[in-house]
């Protein structure tokens, strides 16, 4: 018999917290992921599944694995926070798979996407996915969440039926799960170039490098765990072997991040540095411990060619002098319609707080996390302008 590698994506923006669907539509997709597991390793035991959530970033729930106990155990760590970024999730989970796929060949992959589809819509980057998908014989499902046709689920239904696979429109709290024998049901293997073969790792073939990832920003708590453990070997870059940037001096809560795969820390100068070298792009890497295709903001760049000019603030914010912004108070209405949540704390904006707006980039903060913001880094977290009244 032949194996199949799922990846469930499911979509854990703040739009999945509304209630139309009682209890709220989070509840309904974590239903359809605990029948959806259930029922495939009653049918097939020895396939796998790996659970990728999505938001304004993709983060891995769990590895692929063959115990439904372990997968469905890690459905707690999902939680709701920010705005859908459906190209996110999709390029986090062809990574996933073209991971297998370098280590055995003769699989199924294929990718199941649960979402409500209030994601930013990035067609053009979305139908490069789908080419990807393609040519790697990657089967892409979609199990819409919403009451109403809306225009972005026509994309997925496109998308679902250009790498020939399944849709369908769950319209009520209580789905019927006639589809999950579809999903489950075995498709038959593509025949596809073999890109991803262990010797050929240096190799990127056309428009993979679409489907590179940022690294990850560590989180406030991270930061403030990083500042009371100086030298620890877990905030050792991977590829200067050190705490402190050898590039700009730096401490690594300053300007540090993780590999979204394999959470691997690396310094962001040092990134720069490396992907200077990459044949793949200017700004691409490969992350030296996974291989996983990394990216960087055009701005990283900058650290190559770091002087006098450029300063790190008391937490490690790079900020350039002349960049600076304004914080704006948005009204109760508009606070409403913001899908996003609060760069500081990542938590669900609502109008019982007062939220203020970056006039430089747009992103949003709660009052009491803005007032920490100035007291600790008096730069916006999103863009380094600091902030001026």
């Amino acid at each position: 018999m032949t194996l199949e590698d799922v990846v469930l994506l499911v979509d854990n923006s703040r739009s999945m917290v509304r209630s139309d669907f009682k209890p709220r539509r989070l509840s309904i997709a974590l239903n359809i992921i605990r029948k959806f597991v259930k029922s495939k390793f009653e049918k097939n035991p020895m396939d796998r599944i790996s659970l990728i959530a999505f938001n304004e970033c993709a983060a891995k729930i769990c590895d692929f694995s063959s115990d439904p106990g372990y997968i469905l155990n890690s459905l707690r760590k999902i939680k709701i926070s920010g705005k859908g970024l459906l190209s996110e999730g999709l390029a986090f989970s062809i990574q996933a798979i073209i991971e297998e796929m370098r280590k055995i060949s003769g699989k199924i992959y294929s990718i199941v996407i649960i979402t409500d589809c209030k994601y930013v819509n990035d067609l053009q980057v979305l139908n490069k996915f789908v080419e990807i998908a393609k040519g790697l014989g990657i089967y892409i499902n979609a199990c819409l969440l919403l009451l109403d046709d809306i225009p972005s689920t026509e994309f997925l239904i496109k998308l679902s039926k250009a790498t020939n696979g399944f849709h369908e429109h769950v319209n009520k709290p209580k789905p019927s799960f006639d589809f999950m024998n579809q999903l489950i049901e075995k498709k038959e293997i593509s025949t596809t170039v073999d890109f991803f073969s262990p010797n050929n790792q240096s190799f990127t073939p056309p428009l993979i490098k679409d489907i590179a990832l940022p690294l990850r920003r560590p989180t406030l708590l991270e930061i403030r765990l990083m500042m009371s453990k100086y030298d620890d070997d877990s905030t050792k870059c991977q590829i200067c072997h050190s705490n402190k940037s050898p590039i700009t001096g730096g401490d690594f809560y300053s300007e540090g991040r993780f590999c979204p795969s394999c959470d691997r820390p690396i310094h962001i100068s040092c990134a720069s540095q490396w992907a200077k070298k990459s044949e793949i792009g200017k700004n691409i890497f490969r992350c030296p411990f996974c291989f996983f295709l990394l990216k960087l903001p055009e701005s990283s760049l900058l650290y190559s060619e770091m002087n006098d000019n450029l300063m790190k603030e008391k937490h490690g914010s790079l900020i350039e002098k002349e960049i600076t912004t304004r914080m704006i108070l948005v009204s109760p209405e508009e606070v409403q319609k913001i899908d996003s949540s609060c760069n500081y704390c990542h938590g669900i904006l609502l109008d019982d707080i007062n939220v203020y707006k970056c006039e430089n980039c747009g992103e949003c903060y709660h009052e009491p996390c803005l007032e920490k913001i100035y007291q600790e880094f008096q730069a916006c977290r999103n863009c380094g302008a600091k902030i001026i009244f």
